[in-house]
């Protein structure tokens, strides 16, 4: 038969305080394990936004360098000298001449240089009258440097 092995309370007591206290040791040791694997992801995330960052400032500034370079470009004088260095003979256009178009290819109404054309496509149609062609104005050749 068996016996009755009980054990002292004090024994017990001892034996359930171990199992908690190791308990809450595994606990801290697996909080900071994880508050480590955390911090180092966090690290690198950090270190990977400072670099995008870097890199957006650097396409900022050659974006600003190249807008600035492009403003340079289209002034009237540079435009001039673009055209002459390539031997177009070219002005800019009067007001009246520029015609605005939408997508489909049709200029938007109430231009005047629209409501001009129209006017004269009607007369030219009552009239039966067959425009001339305006001779070319040759303009000379720039003078270059030797």
């Amino acid at each position: 038969m068996r016996k009755n092995r009980k054990m002292p309370k004090k024994m017990s007591v001892m034996a359930g305080r171990s199992v908690q206290i190791g308990a809450l040791i595994i606990t801290c040791f697996a909080m900071v394990i994880l508050n480590m694997l955390a911090s180092s992801s966090c690290k690198q995330l950090e270190n990977t936004i400072g670099e995008k960052k870097r890199q957006i400032d650097s396409l900022e500034d050659s974006y600003k360098r190249e807008k600035a370079n492009w403003e340079k470009m289209l002034t009237p004088a540079n435009l001039e000298q673009a055209l002459l260095r390539h031997g177009l003979a070219m002005k800019f256009p009067k007001t009246e001449q520029v015609v605005r178009m939408d997508a489909a290819g049709r200029p938007y109404p109430g231009q005047r240089s629209v409501a001009r054309a129209t006017q004269r496509n009607k007369a030219a149609q009552s009239a039966k009258y067959t425009p001339v062609a305006n001779p070319v104005r040759r303009m000379a050749a720039p003078r270059t440097r030797r």
